[in-house]
C-alpha cells in the first residue's frame, strides 16, 4: 500500500514538472569538449581501476523514497537555474577543468605554465575517467533530464548526453580527483579547492544532466581512485616533480608580491 502511495505521487510530481515553464540558456554558454585534452598518460592500468560495482550501490529505483530525495534535488536544481549560479553551471559543462580549478588553485593550470602539475592532474583526471566509464556502464542509469522529458540548462547538448549514463557522475568524479590532487601539491589551497570541487559537483544538478545520489557516489569513486593513485609508484613519482614545479611557482609569485 506504502509503495502504491509513493508511486502515486512520485506520477503526480513529474506531471508537476512536466508542465513547468523551461528556463532560457544563459546567453555566455559557448560549446567545447568538457574536459582537457587529456596529453598525460593515465597512471593506472586497466586491472588497478577500482571496480565501482563492488562498493557502489545500485542507483534508487523510481517510486522509492531515495528517488523522491532526487526529485526534491532535480527540482531544486531547475530553481537555480533562475539565479546567477546558472552562468557558472553552463561554464562548468562546458570549459576545461583546468580552468574551472585554478582560481582556487592560485594560478594558471596548463601545459605551458605548469608542465608537471598538468602532467600530474590530467593523468589522474584520465584514471578518473576511465573508472567512472566502468561504472557508468555497469548501472546504465537514464539521465533526469531525460527521464523527465525536459530540456536541461543547455539544450543545444542534450543531443550528445541524451545516449549516456548518469550514475555516477562524471563531471564530478573528475573534479573530486582533480581538487584532491591538487590539494597535495598545493595544500593551503585545500580548502578553496574542495569547496570548488563541491560546487563544480553540484552545479551538474542545475544543468539537469545528474541526480543528487550520482553525486553522493562520485565521492566515494573518487576516495577509491584515489586511494589506488597514492599508492602507485608512476603517481607518486609525478607527485614530486609537481611539488618542486609549484616550490618555483610560490617562489615566483611571492617575489612578485615583494616587486609590487
Amino acid at each position: 500500500m506504502r509503495k502504491a502511495i509513493i508511486t502515486l505521487m512520485l506520477g503526480a510530481t513529474l506531471q508537476a514538472m512536466a508542465q513547468q515553464t523551461s528556463v532560457t540558456t544563459p546567453q555566455m554558454v559557448f560549446v567545447q569538449k568538457p574536459t582537457d585534452p587529456l596529453e598525460a598518460p593515465a597512471f593506472l592500468s586497466e586491472k588497478e581501476l577500482p571496480d565501482h560495482s563492488k562498493y557502489i550501490p545500485a542507483p534508487p529505483e523510481v517510486g522509492t523514497e531515495a528517488f523522491q530525495n532526487d526529485v526534491y534535488y532535480y527540482k531544486w536544481g531547475k530553481e537555480q537555474r533562475l539565479t546567477p549560479r546558472a552562468a557558472q553551471a553552463a561554464l562548468d559543462e562546458t570549459q576545461w577543468t583546468s580552468k574551472a580549478f585554478s582560481a582556487a588553485a592560485g594560478f594558471t593550470i596548463s601545459p605551458k605554465d605548469c608542465p608537471e602539475i598538468f602532467k600530474l592532474v590530467d593523468g589522474s583526471q584520465k584514471d578518473a575517467k576511465k573508472a567512472n566509464s566502468k561504472a557508468k556502464n555497469h548501472y546504465k542509469r537514464t539521465r533526469p533530464f531525460v527521464q523527465f522529458e525536459e530540456p536541461s540548462l543547455i539544450p543545444e547538448a542534450d543531443k550528445s548526453y541524451a545516449d549516456s549514463y548518469s550514475y555516477p557522475s562524471g563531471h564530478s568524479v573528475r573534479g573530486w580527483v582533480y581538487a584532491l590532487t591538487l590539494a597535495l601539491v598545493v595544500p593551503d589551497s585545500t580548502e578553496a579547492l574542495i569547496h570548488r570541487a563541491t560546487k563544480y559537483a553540484m552545479n551538474r544538478l542545475i544543468c539537469g544532466r545528474h541526480y543528487k545520489s550520482d553525486i553522493d557516489a562520485s565521492l566515494v569513486e573518487a576516495t577509491a581512485v584515489m586511494s589506488r593513485l597514492l599508492s602507485n609508484e608512476a603517481f607518486q613519482a609525478q607527485l614530486a616533480r609537481a611539488r618542486k614545479e609549484y616550490a618555483l611557482i610560490k617562489e615566483q609569485q611571492e617575489q612578485e608580491e615583494i616587486a609590487n
